[in-house]
């Protein structure tokens, strides 16, 4: 495994904590990977079409990057537009449609590696963040 690259963290999630996760391990110079098994903020994406948010989009921000919306509640597109441009201005590592099969700890590692299968591949981290809601 001396071979293989082993992550500080791999986010199990991309949709708005995952994303923030990401921002945060970024700053820290962590390296991080971002794995979703559908689009980005695939949740968001499964809301219905003409949905409004309870919150203001003040508190749906993330990462000090503002959102901007027509009323004062987001509409679900303000939204889905916010996270994508979010993804792509901060050039975030994210690896979409790959869903998790598995993670399991690899006891004979010290300190912890985790192996996270997906379907397209086998990944290896020290830590490990579920944010799949």
């Amino acid at each position: 495994m001396k071979e293989t690259k082993i992550l500080d963290v791999i986010m199990i999630g991309g949709g708005p904590i995952g994303l923030t996760c990401a921002l945060e391990a970024k700053a820290h110079g962590l390296n991080y990977l971002i794995l979703e098994k559908g689009c980005l903020v695939n949740s968001l994406y499964h809301y219905p079409m003409n949905m409004t948010f309870f919150s203001t989009s003040e508190k749906l921000e993330i990462g000090d990057i503002p959102f901007v919306s027509i009323a004062s509640k987001p509409t679900r597109n303000e939204a889905l537009e916010y996270y994508r441009r979010v993804a792509v201005k901060e050039q975030l590592h994210i690896h979409l449609f790959e869903k998790v099969e598995g993670v399991t700890p690899l006891a004979q590692y010290e300190p912890a590696v985790f192996e996270v299968k997906t379907i397209k591949g086998i990944y290896y981290a020290n830590n490990i963040v579920v944010a799949t809601g």
